[in-house]
């Protein structure tokens, strides 16, 4: 750029633009159009201010290259969050014991073709033959009720914030991978599935009053304090303030494991995802006493957040992808989904414990390999469902614990057992008890937690001040210096322009008024 052009330059264009120069704001471009200085003074300033432009275009080609990469930034809430902003977390526990001997026994004497079909299948091929008898969902839900270990048997005492509770009020039978489990805290059917029909029909209690919670909605003020609602919320920290269970495996009822080992499965998880138990859930042995330590991780977005590409931010909201089975998205719940699809549509089939739609064939023993051969093409083939496209949520809340273990003592605290409701044969029960039967407590160890925050790393606002500090910087341009630009090339044109075609008219007027003073 040079202030001193060649004399084919129309000479208008020329002393306009050194009219710029010399009153342009631009740090060192006044001097290149000062005619005063020597060319050599403004061969340097003109270096000197191309060097600058050069410079702030670099950095500032930087900050565009670091804002189109990874334009999000994860950073912690400065403001410590209350229990009372989430939920407590759904347990749920599942005795590892797959079918009751009991049932089994009466099955084995006077079962159906069908039903030992089908305790093959529960128990892995304890029983030599397949019966290639179809059956339908509903023949399998009810069977697996039967064989199972309900609530009612594996559950003797449950205490809420110390409070003696009935377990049944507490836990639903539910169905899982771990087959017939009972769950704390989880949402109804209803608030999870698009079509509870299609799941699980057990029986099932919830008080009247069930708050349709998600991590993105949360809970609403209005409902603090309110002990009988669905999802139930933390009270305070401390084993005291949380959820304790006394359970019973009732080994001498035990035909067929999930694993090598006796006792209980437990997973945490938020009250609208469906529980991953035979992948997941952790083990405990009877004759042990638990405690699980839970911390929340709580990730949230700002709304600044559904500017960006999903391409770029790697989270959607909750709006934004919908689901053929669940109500609410969640990662797991999405996974789950695809699973259940592609499962489909390589066997033909969908296992029980997946959502799928009741009138499709529920996979049975002959479709497991099948069945597991899909599971792993899904998980490491396509790197973890991600063919699924299964990103999180923008809001996710998930539960992480600690755990702590002791042996159970002979000096059990009586009062928390009924004895004569226990099983008459029973003798020893002090032995019965350290060798069936297990304690959990699930608590929260603080009161307070901090939460994740996804949001721009550069706004609009950043990038402005980013790239206006640069210019500054290296040319002193500002706001005004553009409108400096803006001026120079319309108004003052327009203006000179103007201010020449009054000469001239006035100058005609003139000339033309001297030859004829009758014209006014």
């Amino acid at each position: 750029m040079t202030c001193q052009l060649q004399k084919s330059t129309p000479k208008h264009f020329l002393h306009h633009l050194e009219q710029y120069c010399d009153k342009t704001t631009l740090h060192g471009l006044r001097y290149v159009g000062d005619a005063s200085l020597s060319v050599g003074e403004r061969i340097f300033w003109l270096v000197s201010f191309c060097f600058a432009i050069g410079f702030a275009a670099y950095y500032i080609t930087n900050i565009y290259h670091k804002w189109n990469s990874s334009p999000v930034i994860i950073s912690f809430n400065p403001f410590d969050a209350d229990l009372t902003s989430i939920p407590f977390p759904a347990v749920t526990i599942c005795n590892m014991n797959q079918a009751k001997k009991s049932e089994v026994l009466k099955i084995k004497a006077e079962g159906s073709p069908l039903e030992l079909k089908l305790l093959n299948d529960v128990c892995n091929g304890n029983e030599e033959h397949i019966v290639t008898q179809p059956y339908n969902w509903s023949t399998l839900r009810n069977f697996l009720i039967r064989v199972g270990t309900s609530c009612s048997d594996m559950m003797k005492v449950c205490l809420w914030s110390s409070q003696k509770k009935e377990c049944d009020e507490l836990f639903n039978n539910d169905l899982t991978d771990e087959g017939l489990c009972c769950s704390f805290n989880r949402l109804p059917p209803k608030n999870i599935f698009r079509n509870p029909n299609d799941i699980s029909l057990l029986n099932q209690t919830y008080p009247d009053n069930v708050y349709d919670w998600n991590p993105e909605k949360g809970f609403t003020d209005e409902d603090n304090g309110d002990e009988n609602i669905v999802p139930k919320r933390p009270l305070g920290a401390g084993s005291h303030l949380g959820l304790t269970v006394v359970m019973d495996a009732q080994i001498d009822e035990y035909y067929c494991s999930s694993t090598s080992s006796v006792g209980f499965k437990i997973i945490l998880s938020n009250p609208i995802e469906t529980p991953k138990m035979a992948a997941f859930g952790s083990l405990l042995a009877t004759g042990l006493e638990v405690r699980y330590s839970i911390t929340p991780s709580v990730r949230e977005a700002s709304d600044n957040l559904r500017n960006i590409p999903l391409k770029k931010r790697q989270c959607y909201f909750a709006e934004e992808r919908r689901l053929q089975y669940y109500r609410s998205y969640t990662q797991t719940n999405c996974n789950l989904e695809c699973q259940s699809n592609y499962t489909y549509e390589m066997c033909l089939c969908i296992p029980y414990y997946l959502p799928r739609n009741k009138s499709i064939k529920a996979c049975g023993k002959t479709d497991t390999k099948c069945v597991n051969t899909a599971k792993e093409n899904l998980e490491r083939s396509y790197g973890n469902g991600s063919s699924c496209n299964c990103l999180p949520g923008c809001f996710e809340l998930v539960f992480k614990e600690n755990k702590s273990y002791g042996r159970l003592s002979a000096a059990f605290n009586n009062t928390w057992i009924n004895t004569t409701a226990m099983n008459e044969s029973v003798r020893d029960f002090t032995k019965y008890f350290t060798e069936n039967m297990a304690v959990g407590h699930f608590f929260f160890p603080a009161s307070k937690f901090t939460k994740q925050i996804k949001s721009e790393l550069y706004g609009f606002t950043e990038i402005l001040s980013n790239i206006g500090g640069l210019l500054g910087l290296c040319m002193g341009f500002s706001f005004l210096s553009l409108m400096e630009v803006i001026y120079f090339l319309s108004l003052r044109i327009l203006c000179k322009l103007s201010r020449a075609h009054r000469i001239v008219k006035n100058s005609v007027f003139e000339e033309v008024s001297s030859k004829y003073p009758f014209i006014k």
